[in-house]
């Protein structure tokens, strides 16, 4: 228990700044550098390193926790054959815990023992549903990821891609006015079409909610974009089913 609550207070910390740095001006090299000491402190790895998806093909060294230039140029040359590309492609954690267990990259392997990682994962950075890059995590010793741990590596994955894409302040505040302005608008428009559908089927606000919710979800359309559609004139009322 005394172990279980130590690990939760080293995340918490980490955690916490990373959050806040991606609430305010975006410092990737800050976010890096806690991403790894959680890696270090909580998934006890020697190194970490973010490998990215080159627009051009293939993958490319974004960054490393140490820059150190043997595990740079690990990273180089073996870019297009590794645990890296096969999490993109999988979309999941993938590694090899003990070196040349199962021959998956073998001279990845080699190379890497040879400056002394015995093991090597890597979790897949994504944007939306598309992959962009992978985190890497390399350890000094064998080295197996139980299902907490491949859920942290996932997260910290997670962490990395949203710090790549944070902005300036004054753009995200622009962005967030434009976001508000248009679920406020939708939420008038919603109110609007509950308006239109209870008056239509003779009902109260709750069973017209009710009735739409249902609609929305049959067909497989945002609320919002159904609300449009009644609300400009262009629902076809014999559409809607009012046992819904």
């Amino acid at each position: 228990m005394a172990e279980e609550r130590g690990a939760q207070e080293q995340l918490v910390e980490p955690l916490s700044k990373i959050t806040a740095n991606l609430v305010r001006d975006a410092d990737l090299a800050s976010a890096l550098r806690l991403v790894d000491r959680i890696c270090t402190q909580t998934l006890h790895t020697a190194t970490s390193a973010v490998m990215i998806m080159d627009p051009r093909g293939g993958m490319q060294v974004l960054s490393t926790a140490d820059d150190r230039s043997r595990v740079v140029r690990l990273l180089e040359d073996h870019a297009q054959r590794g645990p890296w590309n096969d999490s993109v492609a999988t979309m999941d954690v993938v590694g090899s815990g003990s070196g040349g267990d199962n021959g998956q990259w073998p001279a990845l392997t080699r190379d890497a023992i040879a400056i002394g990682y015995r093991a090597c994962y890597a979790a897949p950075m994504v944007l939306g549903d598309s992959p962009v890059g992978s985190l890497a995590l390399f350890y000094r010793e064998h080295r197996t990821l139980d299902a907490d741990h491949r859920a942290l590596v996932r997260t910290l994955a997670d962490l990395t891609t949203l710090s790549l894409c944070q902005e300036s302040d004054e753009t995200r505040q622009e962005l967030l006015a434009r976001r508000t302005l248009a679920i406020l608008d939708d939420r008038v428009r919603y109110e609007h079409a509950l308006g239109l559908t209870s008056g239509r089927l003779n009902v109260d606000a709750d069973r017209a909610g009710a009735i739409l919710d249902g609609h929305a979800r049959a067909q497989g359309l945002p609320i919002s974009v159904l609300s449009r559609h009644i609300t400009n004139g262009t629902f076809d009322w014999t559409e809607l089913d009012p046992s819904m």
